[in-house]
């Protein structure tokens, strides 16, 4: 079983007292009456830090709108090696897919933090998506995004090295250093497991690929900051073929 895997076999999710979903970004556009009555047939829960909330075996087609903390949605390559596709924040939804299709899950979702999510049987979603079109001119907005945004992950998993993507997850982590203009820095660096699942490898090969960084002085570090000292060379590293 891998760290993932324990993490989200170890949360708990448990009822929690009604809140408010007006701050959703689907509901933003809707009379208060009209977003309380969703409120109501809502069922609240909150998860603790990596509690699993569904995996791809989950038949429901609830809908859950994120009220506050955030989740982590990720799946299994043909290894077992496990990839995060997105972390999804307060204020957005998951599980929409299913409610739509009334396919299965198309990947596992755990609480990244302490999470507090309200959740909606998909045909109450569904009807409320039909009575309120400015509410599906949002889902599909988001469906937009999303497509766009898998995309782009899909692309650069199958079209770079396991070493090239670890340093992509690091070079898209680095910000400019303030104290050494033209360096650039992670000033806190994850932990190996944390970026092997961004870039669908293992920690072992997160670990000797930053220790390559290190031996031929492209990256130093400090603590848990890891000081980028040539970002081009990097780049040229991501984009070699």
């Amino acid at each position: 079983m891998s760290e993932t895997e324990e993490a989200t076999n170890s949360g708990t999710m448990v009822p929690t007292d009604p809140g408010s979903l007006k701050d959703n970004f689907l509901l933003q556009s809707l009379e208060e009456d009209v977003i309380e009555a969703l409120e109501g047939l809502c069922h609240w829960e909150v998860a603790s830090e990596g509690a699993r909330i569904f995996d791809r075996t989950d038949t429901r087609t609830d809908v859950y709108f994120i009220v506050s903390g955030s989740v982590r949605v990720l799946d299994h390559s043909k290894s077992g090696q496990e990839v995060a596709f997105s972390d999804i924040p307060a204020g957005e939804v998951f599980g929409e897919l299913s409610a739509i299709d009334k396919a299965a899950r198309s990947a596992t979702v755990y609480a990244l933090e302490e999470t507090v999510v309200a959740y909606v049987s998909g045909e109450a979603f569904v009807e409320f998506l039909s009575r309120h079109p400015e509410m599906s001119l949002r889902m599909m907005t988001h469906f937009v995004r999303t497509i766009r945004t898998l995309n782009s992950r899909v692309v650069g998993l199958s079209s770079m090295t396991n070493v090239q993507r670890v340093y992509s997850e690091i070079l898209n982590m680095a910000e400019p250093d303030p104290q050494s203009p033209g360096h650039w820095m992670v000033s806190k660096m994850p932990q190996h497991m944390e970026i092997a699942v961004w870039a669908g490898t293992t920690p072992d090969t997160v670990a000797r690929s930053i220790g390559q960084l290190l031996k031929v002085e492209i990256a130093k570090r400090r603590n848990k900051t890891l000081y980028i000292l040539d970002r081009q060379r990097l780049k040229d590293l991501i984009h070699a073929s």
